[in-house]
């Protein structure tokens, strides 16, 4: 069977046991800062296992995209030297919320593996957490798997969490007997070696426990089942072959390096078929991340895409002089573009990007790798590279560690790991960056309802108080603390949209709010307090009215310049991120071509055309698949409730899942001027507009200006640019002219210059002052010298402020003093400011003494 086949017996499999297919999530985790990449199936189930969020059903089924490079789950490393490990795998997943636990799991797991995909059951293991006695009967005496084939391990190995914090529990992990020949040798080999012999393909999480940030695990609300089993390592038994890259996933890609490269796989020698696995498995991880949103950046995930990039530009170089890493994204599209379309929508954008990294790292890969040998020649008694040396690589060539570590590996050197860290921590101490506070997570039944969408002002009751994220009663006056309300009409900034600037009243006094947060399902608005508070009281919460109103006007004109972008430039054009304030909005978007002014001011027309068309803006409520089925735009990085998602359309251009305020109808938006546009890198734009106000503001501003200047110049407002562009010519003709007579003026003097050189001691020695001469100038016309007549040439101009000096020594003049000595006479002597090399120096001087200099050179020049 290949792996078309399994993706769907697995589907099929488990829709018959009433679960839902569910499809895969983004790669960039919604609204979740404990993540870098999903990097599990239940990612987009968290909050469920929470209690949080509540779906109209209880069990669902994914094969899920997920990439492990950074954070607590890393197999960076790894990928390449052993048979298993990839940074980019597919996690095929089952999951119950509050419905079927342990036994129904494990049931659905054995029969799916014998029953479905055919394995022999006489070669399949399962381990268990040591505590958990429960899971361990179940095999035992349901399952009927012999107890000599059921493993009790710790903790290390079975009991799952998903990050620092978050759900957890024991796990039961399904292991298949590969036989003597992969292990090592031991006839009491048992699962939880770190041989080869079994190979892990399932894992059963019994979701029990919620970690806290302090480390304790409390009981969720409901128990639920999280099961992950990679798709490669279930082809590796499948198809009985050695390694996941051995398998028909991984087979178009090893091909196409083949084709590349002119390098047979099958034929090369251990070190370059680990570089064909780590392109093939990193031309995965690296364009799904793309595709889904991520930038190569200098941290967080972009960091982590980074140095997929670059490892992979390292091993690349061992199997081609060609950059042949950007090109393997043909072959990923022919293989999965079919599953995946993003993949075939982000083409060539994930081109363009790989391009722009590898070509730009390689110059410092050079660079870098000549340092490292030299630092690595230093350290040879140790055979350890220093982790200031390999911090040093990071900081100045930027080399990830896993590279570097890569590197001096094959010297069969290490690197101090701890020693490196210590370095980073100083630096970050250096940078200064401030922490964003933690939050602990609060009861469920503190809960805001939100107005904002239809009231300004509400009237409600404080149901929470938090100080230093301690919950109180009550809190005395003068005192910072978090308030929170069974309503509020307060926007917490989401979706691009900053939070409103608002007050919150208590016993009609007005106390700022600094600064709003969401918790959980609730609304938190940081204050002073004016009075002494406490639970029970009733407040009046007011936005500012005029802020907001911008704001709304902003949002909905972002939603009209995407719709905007698509219709001129095709689907291809993906949301990297925006702003939505009361002042203007900004819209970051990928794009892979060059965006020239008449397609600037061709968006401008579409979005002033529908604001003209007054259209009535449409919010309406449904599920996410429905939406996405209609066309409905999601944007990476939002979370959205699967069973009740708000989308807002403007009929018949614009529709998207959005949380955000809107204004009623688009011509409330006034109009809409794009003030701003950049590249803020390959692959990635930013526009900045005005909308109402402030649009028209500078509307008026730039009628004014041109108004002016038509009437300065005598020419009508629309030949003012011609009119500017021919005084800008002039000038810089005239300019040319001037620095053309200059030029025969200073050359005119030279004649006389050589004919009048003195002698000091042996040199011929000229000092001369040029009262207008630029630095460039007093060079050209020491060259000009040197050429006629052999000696030393101090020259000295003049520009303004700014005083020169340069001085040119010929090749054949011998001079008993050094160069270095006399530069340091000028800075003692002039505030001379410069350096010397073998025949010239120059520098600037506040005062020039002919005299003194020419008593110097007699004094030291024999």
């Amino acid at each position: 069977m290949n792996s078309l086949e399994i993706r769907q017996k697995f589907f099929d499999f488990f829709s018959k046991f009433q679960h839902t297919i569910v499809p895969s999530s983004s790669l960039i985790p919604a609204q979740d800062p404990t993540l870098l990449f999903a990097n599990a199936g239940m990612n987009q189930f968290k909050d469920c296992f929470l209690g949080k969020e509540n779906r109209s059903y209880k069990r669902a089924v994914t094969i899920q995209k997920c990439i492990r490079a950074g954070g607590k789950h890393n197999d960076l490393e790894n990928v390449g030297f052993t048979k298993r490990h990839l940074t980019f795998f597919e996690m095929m997943g089952n999951f119950s919320f509050g419905d079927y636990f342990k036994k129904e799991a494990i049931s659905f797991a054995w029969d799916f593996l014998t029953k479905e995909i055919g394995l022999d059951s006489e070669k399949l293991y399962a381990s268990v957490f040591r505590e958990d006695q429960e899971a361990y009967d179940i095999w035992l005496k349901s399952i009927g798997l012999p107890s000599n084939r059921i493993i009790k391990l710790g903790e290390a190995d079975n009991f799952w969490q998903m990050g620092d914090t978050g759900p957890c529990g024991p796990c039961s992990e399904i292991y298949f007997d590969r036989g003597l020949s992969f292990g090592c040798k031991k006839e009491d080999c048992l699962p939880g070696c770190s041989c080869d012999r079994f190979l892990e393909i399932w894992n059963l999480v019994f979701m029990q426990f919620d970690r806290q940030p302090n480390g304790k695990d409390i009981l969720l609300s409901q128990t639920g089942v999280d099961t992950g089993m990679g798709l490669e390592r279930l082809m590796v038994v499948v198809q009985n072959k050695d390694s996941v890259y051995e398998t028909d996933i991984f087979a178009p890609l090893l091909a196409g390096i083949e084709e590349l490269s002119g390098v047979s796989y099958d034929q090369a020698p251990q070190d370059i078929k680990t570089a064909f696995c780590v392109l093939a498995d990193h031309i995965r991880s690296a364009s799904f991340a793309i595709a889904d949103g991520c930038m190569p950046s200098n941290e967080g995930r972009g960091y982590v895409l980074r140095k997929i990039i670059r490892r992979a530009a390292l091993f690349s170089q061992k199997i081609s002089d060609k950059n042949i890493f950007p090109e393997l994204i043909q072959f990923l599209v022919l293989s999965m573009g079919k599953i995946y379309p993003e993949l075939i929508a982000q083409q060539k954008l994930i081109i363009a990007l790989l391009e722009n990294e590898t070509e730009k790292f390689a110059l410092n890969l050079i660079h870098g790798q000549e340092l490292l040998k030299k630092y690595v020649k230093e350290s040879v008694d140790q055979r350890t590279l220093s982790g200031e040396n390999a911090f040093k690589l990071y900081d100045t060539y930027g080399f990830p560690i896993e590279i570097t570590k890569v590197i001096v590996q094959e010297s069969n050197y290490t690197v101090d790991i701890p020693g490196f860290e210590k370095q980073m921590e100083i630096q970050r101490a250096q940078s200064g960056k401030k922490q964003k506070a933690v939050f602990a997570a609060l009861p469920s039944n503190i809960i805001t309802l939100f107005t904002g969408y239809t009231e300004l002002i509400t009237e409600a009751k404080i149901i929470a108080l938090l100080v230093d994220n301690e919950l109180v009663d009550q809190v005395e006056k003068n005192k910072t603390c978090w308030v929170i309300t069974d309503k509020s009409p307060f926007y917490v900034e989401c979706g691009g949209q900053v939070s409103d600037q608002a007050k919150i009243f208590i016993n009609t006094v007005p106390a700022a709010v600094n600064n709003l947060k969401k918790i959980d399902k609730a609304i938190a608005a940081e204050i002073i307090t004016p009075f002494q508070i406490c639970i029970g009281d009733t407040v009046m919460q007011s936005v500012d009215s005029q802020s907001r109103i911008d704001s709304m006007k902003n949002h909905t004109a972002t939603h009209l310049l995407q719709a905007a972008l698509v219709s001129v430039f095709g689907k291809s054009i993906k949301q990297a991120g925006s702003l939505v304030v009361p002042d203007y909005l900004r819209f970051d978007f990928s794009y892979h071509e060059s965006i020239t002014a008449e397609q600037l001011m061709a968006i401008e027309l579409i979005v002033n055309q529908k604001i003209r068309e007054n259209i009535i803006t449409e919010i309406t409520t449904t599920t996410y698949n429905n939406a996405i089925g209609q066309g409905v735009t999601a944007f990476f990085g939002d979370k959205y409730n699967p069973d009740n998602v708000r989308v807002v359309t403007i009929p018949g251009f614009s529709a998207e899942l959005c949380g955000g305020t809107h204004v009623r109808a688009t011509g409330d938006i006034g109009c809409f001027k794009i003030i701003e546009f950049s590249s803020l890198s390959v692959g990635v734009k930013r526009i900045v507009a005005l909308t109402g106000q402030k649009a028209i503001e500078l509307y008026l501003e730039s009628f004014a200006l041109s108004k002016h200047l038509s009437q300065e110049f005598k020419v009508k407002p629309n030949f003012v640019f011609d009119a500017v562009k021919k005084l800008k010519d002039q000038t810089k003709m005239l300019q040319f002219e001037v620095k053309a007579l200059k030029k025969e003026l200073l050359q005119s003097q030279i004649p006389s210059l050589i004919q009048n050189i003195p002698l000091i001691g042996s040199l011929p020695l000229l000092i001369h002052t040029f009262s207008t001469a630029t630095l460039e100038e007093l060079k050209e016309i020491a060259g000009d010298l040197i050429k006629r007549k052999s000696g030393f040439y101090l020259l000295f101009g003049g520009q303004g402020e700014k005083l020169f000096c340069f001085g040119l020594v010929s090749a054949d003049c011998k001079i008993s003093f050094s160069l270095q000595d006399f530069s340091l006479f000028l800075s003692e002597q002039y505030s001379f400011k410069g350096g010397t090399n073998k025949n010239s120096f120059y520098g600037s001087c506040r005062k020039i003494n002919q005299e003194l200099i020419r008593d110097w050179f007699l004094k030291n020049n024999n």
